[in-house]
């Protein structure tokens, strides 16, 4: 690891440990998303769209449903899907002008299907990356998102005919680190979708929410000064590669510590980043971000008073350490 990083695996392990213990919610498994009713293909188009277009989703909400970021992005591909809306057909993206496509997704995430009051920002960008992938599908596997599934045997790495060696070909899944691939495959496998035969190969799933948690439970040291000042200070990067890659390390070695998958890692970390550990820390203001909390309703806790982690935690102790932010850098990758 670069010496500006370093990933301290005595607290990898505390924090293992207590994962050890926590279980999930089987209910969170079994949400309308993942057992929506409907034809194979059309799934796997609201899937592939609503992960396309998954990223940096800091003002998406829906004030009246009282849901965020991924959660809208959810509800409303789930409504799509269940509807068997016109927007997931084949052929709908290119049989349209860019412009109508733009009103259309603006629309989905509007609380009244109003275009000039959607909370869903950098729609252009997020249009050009569902329009270049349709392109892709359509070029190479018939129009056809099972066909894409098909062709992988559900590897992750094949011959070149993996999912991660066939979607980083496209904009949307080129992230280095695969979270968007991940993710996708993660939501896939838990609709009962597909099953992926090398899951060894899975490079966990890491975003905003995760790094800054990561790094104010003390998993990852911040060693240099200028970066440790950017990160406290909220000054935009160039580059959060080396954040990452030790954010990803530290994941793998909870993972194997827990015995949760590593998949799962997303699960714990992204709630408590999202809920517990964000602008107003748990720790420090005694209450939950989001009401109600994201990492009560996925980790199955009798209460939640306090942090889980308040024993091992760095950033529980030390205030410096909870000025902690995530790289702020421009990217659709997560």
């Amino acid at each position: 690891m670069h010496k500006k990083l370093s990933v301290d695996e005595n607290v990898c392990s505390d924090v293992a440990e207590l994962l050890r213990r926590l279980p999930l919610r089987a209910s969170f498994y079994d949400r309308p998303f993942l057992s929506v009713k409907a034809d194979t293909e059309l799934k796997l188009r609201g899937f592939f769209f609503a992960v396309a277009i998954c990223h940096q989703t800091y003002t998406l909400h829906h004030k009246t449903l009282n849901i965020f970021g991924w959660d809208y992005l959810e509800y409303s591909f789930h409504k799509l899907i269940a509807e068997n809306h016109s927007f997931l057909q084949p052929g709908h993206l290119s049989g349209f002008p860019k412009n109508q496509i733009i009103k259309e997704l603006a629309e989905f995430f509007s609380p009244d299907s109003d275009a000039g009051t959607s909370t869903l920002d950098s729609i252009d960008e997020r249009v050009d990356l569902l329009l270049e992938l349709e392109q892709f599908v359509d070029q190479h596997f018939q129009s056809s998102y099972l066909n894409l599934v098909t062709s992988t045997n559900n590897y992750l790495i094949n011959n070149n005919k993996g999912y991660y060696e066939i979607l980083p070909l496209t904009s949307a899944f080129s992230d280095p680190l695969r979270k968007k691939i991940t993710f996708l495959l993660k939501l896939l496998e838990e609709a009962k979708l597909i099953t992926i035969q090398d899951p060894e190969h899975f490079i966990p799933i890491m975003d905003y929410h995760m790094q800054r948690v990561l790094m104010r439970l003390g998993c990852v040291q911040i060693n240099d000064e200028e970066l440790k000042n950017n990160l406290i200070n909220r000054n935009e990067i160039d580059d959060d590669s080396e954040v990452r890659l030790a954010c990803i390390r530290a994941f793998e070695i909870i993972s194997r510590l827990s015995g949760h998958p590593v998949t799962k890692m997303n699960d714990f970390f992204w709630s408590l980043g999202r809920s517990c550990c964000n602008e107003s820390p748990l720790c420090e203001f005694h209450h939950c971000e989001k009401t109600p909390c994201t990492f009560f309703e996925i980790v199955d806790l009798k209460e939640h008073k306090d942090c889980y982690f308040k024993s091992c935690c760095k950033g529980y102790s030390d205030p410096s350490v909870r000025k902690l932010w995530q790289p702020v850098i421009q990217t659709h990758y997560y």
